[in-house]
């Protein structure tokens, strides 16, 4: 296998906000990649902010922020920082680095990681590999090399596997943008609020008239429904270059961490390994059981997930009723409707986060309730 190292051309995003020691972690493993040569210069971290412009809330501290670029600064002195003065949330800081990438840069292929992926030395080099295992294969939307932690593997006869969480991963320029376009109304409904405060329940109803689902909102589980729907795939070799490393944040928690096994990753060290091609056969198997994964979901199980999340949860931009008009009141202004202006005026015309903004900013509740 040829030793010589290769020049990595193609934009390597970093995401990161508010945990330096992970972040730390993670670029003292890509500063420490093996066979490979790094340009500074195309090494972005993409720092999102401190606080919303949307609700004012504060999610980081500036000190955790500026420790976040000071970390990235000190191990990449050349690489470049596009800091967000303001809180972004998950999904729009990727969005922002994906732009960057696909439009601002105008690049084929982007490398994308998040914070907490430590990779093994060989990490870069395999995802080199897998880009020419299936280069020619347009329906590959995703790739990445952290593997399969939970099956054994075999690194003398890796198999190319079903891409579950996007961590450490290259995206095609065209895939996102079909991605993109097919997710736009998603992004919609992100819009109206900070991320960690999502309207899942509109995320759900415009899940329930797809083919396919899932019952999550995040923008991860969005995007791996959106490649299915357009007849995409994600993959990557089941041998793990990568380890998540992740135990605390968005989506982990110690318990879950170690419930999935991550704390047990066997960590591949070797760079002799080399990715098969992806062939034709192998790429229809996984999209098969890609699509058939969410489909099921939509058809099996969505409909009683749903009923079951509006058993517990309000439906914030549904037209509210004359009851939910009767209880607003009651419960907002210690009243009921005087007379019938107020029912007539709001139900079947109004969302129940109108008439709940309106009553909230009302002078009668502000009297009430005087800060």
């Amino acid at each position: 296998m040829d030793e010589t190292p290769r020049a990595i051309t193609t934009p390597i995003v970093i995401f990161a906000f508010d945990r330096p020691h992970y972040l730390r972690r993670f670029c003292e493993s890509l500063r420490a990649q093996q066979g490979v040569l790094l340009n500074e210069r195309r090494i972005y971290l993409v720092q999102d902010g401190a606080v919303s412009p949307r609700s004012g809330l504060r999610y980081a501290s500036d000190a955790m922020l500026a420790e976040s670029i000071a970390v990235f600064r000190d191990i990449f002195p050349r690489g470049q920082v596009l800091a967000s003065p303001r809180n972004l949330g998950i999904a729009m800081n990727i969005r922002r680095g994906e732009t960057l990438v696909f439009e601002t840069l105008e690049a084929d292929l982007g490398y994308f990681f998040e914070d907490d992926l430590e990779l093994g030395p060989a990490y870069l080099l395999t995802l080199e590999r897998v880009k020419e295992a299936v280069a020619h294969r347009p329906e590959v939307a995703y790739f990445a090399a952290y593997g399969e932690h939970r099956r054994p593997s075999n690194p003398e006869a890796p198999e190319m596997v079903w891409l579950d969480h996007h961590w450490g991963f290259g995206l095609r320029r065209e895939a996102w943008q079909r991605i993109e376009a097919w997710l736009k109304p998603y992004f919609a409904i992100l819009s109206r609020h900070d991320y960690q405060h999502r309207d899942h329940f509109a995320i759900f109803r415009f899940l329930e008239r797809q083919e396919m689902a899932v019952p999550h909102s995040s923008q991860d589980a969005l995007k791996s429904v959106a490649a299915a729907a357009l007849g995409m795939i994600r993959v990557m070799p089941d041998l793990c270059f990568g380890r998540y490393i992740g135990e605390k944040g968005a989506s982990f928690n110690p318990g879950r961490f170690r419930e999935m096994g991550f704390d047990r990753i066997p960590l591949i060290t070797r760079t002799d390994i080399a990715i098969p091609e992806l062939t034709e056969a192998q790429a229809k198997s996984l999209l098969h059981a890609q699509q058939g994964h969410y489909r099921h979901i939509r058809r099996h199980d969505f409909d009683a997930f749903l009923r079951r999340y509006a058993e517990r949860h309000a439906e914030a931009d549904r037209l509210v009723s004359r009851e939910d008009v009767t209880d607003l009141y009651r419960l907002l202004l210690d009243r009921v409707p005087e007379g019938e202006d107020a029912y007539a005026g709001n139900v079947g015309r109004r969302t129940l986060r109108e008439l709940r903004r309106d009553i909230l900013n009302s002078q009668e509740y502000r009297g009430r309730n005087p800060e």
